[in-house]
């Protein structure tokens, strides 16, 4: 059976030639590609806000070298904007311009760390990130996550275990997890912020999926903590809301701490009523339903698995903070617990001071190709540093005419009508039809239905490798996915799918290209009959 005369469908998403990094072309549905459909990309509107920002008075002074932290009336509107579509205030004063979450990283990393320093990393997580923190001869340790998210009880048992467990960096992707889908719920975000205070790290928040909530859920959002006033927002508006490294050396399954958490019982610190693994009932966890094989009991009285949980979903990591300090203050008196004199304070951080970087992208909300970002740090020595880096130093703003482009697509409203009534929307009918086929297609299989983002999280059948069936569905099925373990240390029978590329109908077929493909694994390699 080979994948030409298995097709009902051939893919018409395509893409080729000199432009791109990454061609996608032939009849196979490559459901590895964490890219934007090249439908969805703004031509129109980007030409629009070309011609606005250059006839503007003193446009030729934009083609200049720019201010270190990106312009100031530009960081204004991207500020005004966040503000908005966060739910809380944004200053400007605290983004600095990068180019994309990728740089920000490097740079962020490159400046607040020495060679040696330890970064602890979800596992699994995205694939890429690696080599950024290995390029600057940081020590990878990956930690365990679960259906919420990272499990924070694990890094604080790993943080108790040993005074030698002094990470330079925590890196999480707390909402719209890449590769899981997977949003951290509040009460894991204050203890996380806890930690980074008690133990004297700072924590990478790779944010540039919390304006990809789904439309129906980002008008959902969790009450600020003290201290940060939630903005109101416009009647009748809904505002809401990246090859194969590994990380090797540890197990990313749940130690001790988070196998308790899988256990039934009242609700704990973690904020949620606990529940078993399998089997869990649709509303799940942190935002996020766990699909129960089809056939198999979905709750009480067999209930289908509809909807996720109408719990709100977060705001950024940093509106935790605060409560996460008071809270650990009083728990320990005021101390430190421990922290190592090798820690964040050696990086320039104040007391008192903020110990999360935020970083956000336009790549996925306007276009990869402007190679624009931010990071956002309300820490003014951290920003400081960042802004002390030899190359920024040296070339001024890193992305000048990028964020001049962007600049009008905000002041013109093109960046609120694409993210409204392209991007989300989209990205929510294709989630919906990948899991609605995947559910008809893979019944063998569970998965983690997100809130918003751009991948949906599988798990085979535990017998079942994900590499050795990547092959056959590659070969003879024409569909490709990343296996699990390509995704920083992920379970060997697990996959990420991405959503974001393919139309609904190519999805549909990808996903029963991928039903069909693993029947003929399971009956050839196993034994099973179906």
């Amino acid at each position: 059976m080979s994948a030409a005369t298995d097709a009902t469908v051939s893919p018409k998403t395509k893409q080729t030639g000199d432009y791109v990094a990454r061609e996608v072309v032939g009849d196979k549905i490559d459901l590895s590609v964490g890219q934007p459909s090249p439908a969805s990309l703004p031509l129109g509107a980007l030409s629009q806000a070309a011609a606005h920002r250059l006839s503007s008075p003193d446009a030729e002074l934009l083609l200049q070298y720019g201010p270190r932290q990106g312009y100031r009336s530009f960081r204004q509107s991207l500020a005004a904007f966040l503000t908005q579509r966060y739910g809380t205030a944004v200053d400007a004063e605290h983004l600095m311009v990068t180019a994309g979450v990728s740089h920000g990283l490097g740079l962020a990393v490159g400046a607040l760390s020495r060679p040696g320093d330890v970064v602890v990393v979800e596992c699994p997580t995205y694939f890429l990130v690696t080599p950024i923190f290995r390029d600057h001869h940081l020590r990878v340790h990956p930690m365990a996550t679960d259906e919420q998210g990272l499990v924070v009880e694990e890094l604080e048992a790993w943080l108790r275990a040993d005074p030698s467990h002094r990470p330079r960096f925590v890196y999480t992707i707390p909402i719209h997890n890449n590769p899981r889908g997977t949003t951290l719920p509040a009460a894991r975000r204050r203890r996380l912020l806890a930690l980074a205070a008690q133990y004297d790290f700072l924590v990478l928040a790779d944010e540039v999926y919390q304006l990809l909530s789904f439309p129906e859920e980002a008008c959902q959002l969790l009450a600020p903590t003290p201290g940060h006033q939630q903005q109101p927002q416009q009647e009748g508006t809904t505002r809401g809301a990246r090859g194969s490294g590994s990380v090797t050396g540890a197990s990313c399954q749940a130690g001790p701490a988070a196998q308790a958490a899988s256990e039934p019982g009242p609700a704990d610190s973690r904020g949620a009523a606990a529940s078993p693994a399998v089997g869990l009932k649709p509303e799940g966890r942190g935002g996020t339903g766990l699909l129960p094989p089809v056939g198999s009991p979905a709750g009480p009285a067999g209930q289908s698995a509809g909807p996720p949980s109408a719990e709100p979903l977060p705001l950024p990591l940093r509106c935790y903070e605060e409560l996460g300090d008071a809270v650990e203050r009083a728990a320990t008196g005021g101390g430190n617990g421990g922290a190592s004199s090798s820690g964040a304070s050696g990086s320039g951080i104040q007391a008192g001071g903020s110990r999360v970087l935020s970083f956000g992208s336009f790549s996925k909300m306007l276009a990869p190709a402007l190679r624009l970002g931010w990071i956002e740090s309300t820490n003014a020595a951290l920003l400081g540093r960042l802004k002390e880096d030899g190359v920024i130093s040296s070339g001024g703003c890193i992305a000048q005419l990028s964020a001049g482009l962007a600049h009008s697509a905000l002041e013109l409203g093109l960046q609120d009508a694409h993210l409204d009534g392209v991007v989300a929307p989209g990205l929510a009918r294709r989630c919906a039809a990948l899991c609605t086929a995947l559910r008809t297609h893979l019944p063998e299989c569970r998965l983690l239905r997100p809130r918003g983002g751009y991948f949906v999280w599988l798990e085979f059948p535990p017998q079942v490798s994900a590499k050795a069936l990547l092959a056959r569905a590659e070969a003879r099925h024409g569909v490709r996915f990343t296996p699990g373990p390509a995704c920083g240390g992920g379970s060997e029978h697990c996959a990420r799918l991405s959503f974001a590329f393919y139309t609904e109908q190519e999805l549909e077929e990808g996903a029963r290209r991928l039903g069909q493909a693993l029947r003929e694994h399971l009956t050839q390699e196993h034994g099973q009959q179906q």
